[in-house]
This record gives C-alpha cells, structure tokens and sequence, in this order.
C-alpha cells in the first residue's frame, strides 16, 4: 500500500524547551514552579495553560515573566509574549542562565516571524549564535544559522496583510490525490495550489514564481521534508496574491526547482503550497466535506481552545481512550498518523493488537519506504464531537515534523464531518 503524504517542511526554528532550573531567586512557590515547568517540558500545553492561570499569584515576577511568555506564544498573542520577554530581559535578565535564555530569545525570533518582522527575526537568530552558541548543540547552531539566512534577505519586505471585503467564499477542490486546492491569481496568472496548515511557508515551484513575476531573492536555504530529505530553495516575495476574493500583500514564498515539487512515479507536479503564515492571517475558516472554503467576516467567538501554535505549528488535542493527545493539524495530509513518540508509549499493546506493514511515505525530495502499525477503529474527541477512525497509522520511525507530539491530524478526521471551524483568534477547532 503506497500512501502520499506530500509535503515541505521548512527548517525553521528549534523551539527547544529544555528543563532547566533557573537562577531565580525570587518568592515563587517551588511546588507551583516545579509542576508549570514539567508541563511545559512534557510540551503538555493545554494542562500548562490551565495551571498557569490558577498559580500566577504563587509565582515571583520574573518566572510569571517567563511562563507569561510561553503561554502567549503558544495561545497566539505574539506582541503580548515579546513585551513579556521585553521585560524580563530588561529586569531579571542575571536570574537567568544562558541556556534559558537562549530559549526565551528562540520565542521571541518565533513571535517576529508571526508578527511578519523578519529583520528582528534575523537580529534575533544572529544575536544567539553569537551570545550563546556554548549551550547550543551542533543541530541547534545549524537551524539557527539556516533561519538566519533565510529571514536577513527578507529585512526590508513589509509585513504581510491581508484585505477583507466582507465574507468570501473560495472555489476549493479536492485533486486526485485528495490535496486541498484553492484558486490564486498573481501578476495576471492564474494557478491552483496546495492549501496546508502542515506547511510552515508558503512555497512555489521556480518556473511557476517567474511566470506570476514575484520578486527572487538569490539566497540559498535549506529546508527539511516529509522524507527526512533537505534540499535548497531560494525565496520570492509576491506584492500582491489573491487565494479566490480574497487579497495579500506581501507574500513571502520558498522557490524550490519544480522537480522537487514532483512525483514522477505518479506524474503528478505542484505549482505551489500556501502555508500556515497566510491560512491563519485568514483568521477563521470553515471548510466543507466537498472541499469549498468560507472566511466570515466577522468571526465565530467560542471558547473551546482546543488549538495552540507552537512556532509555525498548530497543535490540535485529541482524546482517545485514556490517551490526551497533541496532534499537529496538517489540512495537507490525506490520512491521520500517529508519530514515534505514540509508538513508544504504546509498543507492547501495537506488537499485541496491530498489524506491521510495510508502507510508502512521499515528499518533496522522493519517496520512502517505511514500516507502520495499523490501528482498526481507532476512537477520538475533538472539542465537542466524536468519531471513529476505520484505521490509523502508527510510525515506527521518527521525522522531525512531529517528533515531539503525538502524531498527524488529517483529512480522514475532517472529512469525519460536514464542515470543520478553524479559528486562529481564538485557537480552537470545531465541527458541524
């Protein structure tokens, strides 16, 4: 059985939360101190969030600074989290080792890619190789020097913004690969892409960004994929891109060789992939079992928050079971997949009750081959509603998209349903 999961994944940031005891000195609760810290190094964000609000009276300013920050990164206040930052790095900064600081500053680099400030971006990925590259490993230096090179060309590109003029239906479709596709028009051209909550940056083939006349800059970058294979691409910004009515500016756009955007095996070629950064400008989005998409004016306020983004990756929670689990929302994955992490949790009972068989996993760069467990009806919550799965993939090998979570929410889940709510305001996920 050969199953396409095709994507690019970009080499971006390492939000890397490492447990470290810091050199605070202040009045905090150490028992409130300690369980904050353990869920956010467990990446247990929705229990985190929880306890943050019941303990902020326990802790002392700078580790309320510190948790402050996460959680508003997490929950998507992005300025909220650096003024956070801001102010413990103004006051308490000498209470704080090196490693811990390195980290606050990734989540400030991270928060400025959101906010569509890449040359705080680049200062930010500069000043922590320079500052702090002795509690970085090899891996780390690497990511951040290549996030570095990817956001200093952008320096004097404006921030993305999007033009609403009222609700906005889009012409979406399901291709033969079961790939979400949406009109977009650039330079008088005309195309249909790949629309992926999966993928970090939008990306576009080379002949396709020359043809709809988007601004190349010549910098080299690598990028990770689906396959564990890292290829270059160069960057283009388009002044403004339409995706059905609806109008962008400044669009920042990895330019990769077309070949690297192909299946040969199965003659099959993407143009180009709209990524995270313009899918959650959109804010909310309603998305139907036949493939149309609806963008509402005005939004939906619930509160369910289900969601939270970590980096350029939203992070959807899953029940099924006993289990809680965080699944990143991939609109441009067929099929849901449960990651190596779940695998080692529950080894014994797959070995016991699922089958190993042998499986195909495609991407920009190739195709693999790989072994996977098959999970038969696999049960869920989200939010408000259940289903079950027919089936559900484990994989027995770790890529490094979802190596900290879960797994894969796909479109079997969504198709689950007549409409899916995806609402990045208030970052929740909901179904009808």
């Amino acid at each position: 059985m050969i199953t396409m999961n095709f994507k690019i994944k970009n080499f971006l940031l390492l939000c890397f939360v490492l447990f470290v005891v810091s050199c605070s000195t202040g009045n905090s609760d150490s028992v409130a101190d300690k369980r904050l810290q353990t869920l956010l190094t467990g990446k247990d964000f929705f229990k985190f969030r929880t306890e943050l609000n019941k303990a902020q009276d326990k802790l002392s300013e700078d580790r309320l600074l510190y948790y402050k920050a996460h959680n508003d990164h997490l929950f998507n206040n992005s300025q909220a989290s650096n003024d956070h930052i801001k102010k413990l790095l103004d006051n308490y900064k000498n209470k704080f080792n090196d490693t811990v600081i390195a980290e606050i500053l990734t989540i400030k680099a991270n928060n400025d890619i959101r906010l569509y400030d890449y040359k705080n971006a680049a200062d930010v990925c500069r000043q922590i190789v320079e500052q702090y590259s002795n509690v970085l490993d090899s891996t780390e230096i690497e990511n951040l020097e290549n996030s570095y090179q990817l956001w200093k060309p952008l320096s004097s590109v404006k921030p993305q913004r999007i033009h609403k003029s009222g609700d906005a239906e889009i012409a979406a479709y399901y291709n033969r690969l079961h790939h979400l596709m949406v009109p977009v028009k650039c330079g008088g051209t005309e195309h249909d892409f790949i629309f992926d909550t999966g993928a970090n940056l939008s990306t576009i083939g080379e002949s396709f960004a020359a043809q709809m006349g988007l601004t190349i800059y010549e910098s080299e970058i690598e990028v990770g994929t689906a396959t564990h294979v890292k290829i270059k691409t160069k960057l283009a910004v388009a002044d403004t891109f339409y995706i059905g009515s609806l109008m962008f500016k400044n669009v920042i756009f990895l330019v990769a060789f077309d070949e690297y955007l192909s299946i040969p095996e199965i003659d099959y070629h993407i143009k180009g992939i709209i990524g995270l950064p313009v899918i959650y400008q959109m804010e909310e989005i309603h998305m139907f079992k036949d493939g149309k998409i609806f963008t509402p004016e005005k939004i939906q306020r619930k509160d369910l928050h289900n969601m939270c983004l970590e980096g350029l990756n939203p992070i959807v929670q899953m029940i099924s079971g006993n289990d809680t689990l965080l699944l990143a929302m991939d609109t441009g994955a067929v099929s849901s997949d449960l990651s190596k992490q779940y695998f080692e949790k529950h080894k014994e009972e797959l070995g016991k009750s699922a089958k190993l068989i042998d499986a195909r996993r495609g991407g920009a760069g190739g195709v693999i081959d790989v072994k996977e467990y098959r999970i038969e009806n696999f049960p869920f919550v989200i939010g408000t509603k259940s289903g079950v799965l027919s089936q559900m993939r484990v994989s027995t090998e770790e890529f490094s998209f979802n190596k900290n979570f879960d797994g894969n929410l796909g479109q079997d889940v969504f198709k689950s349903f007549d409409e899916m709510i995806l609402n990045f305001k208030d970052l929740y996920i909901d179904f009808n």
